[in-house]
């Protein structure tokens, strides 16, 4: 029985690894699965099994994507009191996006097949429900038999997932209070070498401005913010293999109780990630070739959110927590050093 197989990583390698680990494979994961299908025994079922990996490999990690991208644009604030003029804080934040039970699967179509070397092949089915890379751990296994006979040609083997409930993305960010009433952003992730896979950073940059400077005696504090910030992925020789950007901007609340602060805010957001054309290899009847498989875009679903959280300060140490009520449901929290 021949089977068409995708490299998978062991679930338990994958919970062990660290953040640049987990970039590295992650991507040799939802690179790997553009090649699924590249055994095939003739150049008509390979050329329509590149079409649908392609698909079935945006289709499977698009979510681990989209939350990645959701959990960029929270914990942006945890008060609504700017810093004053050179104060700063500077912690570490740590996005969390909420996996929904829609994102744990997604439907195959599979080709129609003309020949296979002389045979036609038989799906059971052309259509199948299977776990994306958040979804569940099992495997779908696809039979495929010859045509008007019980014969079994091989089968497809998709991959299951990480049983993933939620994405996290780690991040450093500074505040400096500047004149006039603003507050710089600047949030980071210090370049990262992966080795031969390339090269991992992030940067971003934003303002707030006090709003209640001009509400004298106003009972709470009142803030606007915009932060933009850009994610990428490159090979060794600098060539893109991911970007990301995520942009928000919104308004923010937030009421002081001795050492607990409790805050709020709306904020429109949006993100997406860019994976860039990828070249590999294909082997069709023992004969290897090189071929590019055309990148894809995945936007964030996430295009308003309305958030909640609280803050304790203690002495100049500050640990916040927030929630954001939006179509995927994110959160975050956050550690770090205030100085006002």
């Amino acid at each position: 029985m021949k089977k068409i197989l995708l490299p998978i990583i062991s679930h338990h390698q994958f919970g062990r690894i660290h953040l640049k680990s987990t970039i590295r494979m992650l991507f040799v994961l939802g690179l790997a699965l553009l090649f699924v299908g590249r055994s095939a025994q003739s150049q008509d079922l390979g050329d329509q099994l590149s079409k649908f990996s392609s698909k079935a490999a945006q289709d499977y990690i698009s979510p681990m994507l989209a939350g990645w991208g959701a959990s960029l644009n929270t914990g942006l604030f945890y008060s609504a009191d700017l810093h004053d003029l050179l104060g700063f804080d500077v912690g570490v934040k740590l996005g969390l996006t909420q996996m929904v039970d829609e994102d744990k699967t997604f439907k195959v179509t599979l080709p129609v097949v003309t020949s296979w070397t002389g045979f036609t092949p038989n799906f059971s089915n052309r259509e199948y429900v299977t776990n994306s890379a958040v979804g569940k751990t099992d495997s779908t296994i696809i039979p495929i038999n010859q045509s008007g006979t019980s014969t079994n040609l091989g089968s497809y083997v998709l991959p299951g997932g990480f049983d993933l409930p939620a994405i996290a993305f780690p991040v450093a960010q500074i505040n400096v209070g500047l004149p006039l009433g603003l507050e710089a952003m600047v949030r980071f992730i210090p370049t990262i070498d992966a080795g031969s896979a390339g090269k991992f950073g992030l940067m971003g940059f934003g303002a707030r401005y006090d709003v209640d400077q001009w509400l004298p005696f106003f009972p709470i504090d009142i803030a606007v913010h915009f932060m933009t910030q850009k994610l990428s992925f490159k090979n060794k020789n600098d060539k893109d293999i991911f970007s990301a950007t995520a942009t928000a901007y919104g308004i923010e609340v937030s009421k002081r109780l001795l050492i607990l602060t409790v805050y709020g805010g709306f904020q429109l957001e949006s993100s997406s990630f860019n994976v860039a054309d990828f070249t590999g290899t294909q082997v069709v009847n023992g004969v290897s070739s090189r071929v590019t498989v055309p990148g894809f875009t995945v936007e964030g679903k996430n295009k308003s959110s309305a958030l909640v959280g609280v803050r304790l300060l203690l002495l100049i140490i500050n640990v916040h927590a927030e929630y954001h009520f939006a179509t995927v449901p994110t959160a975050a929290v956050g550690v770090g050093i205030s100085i006002r």
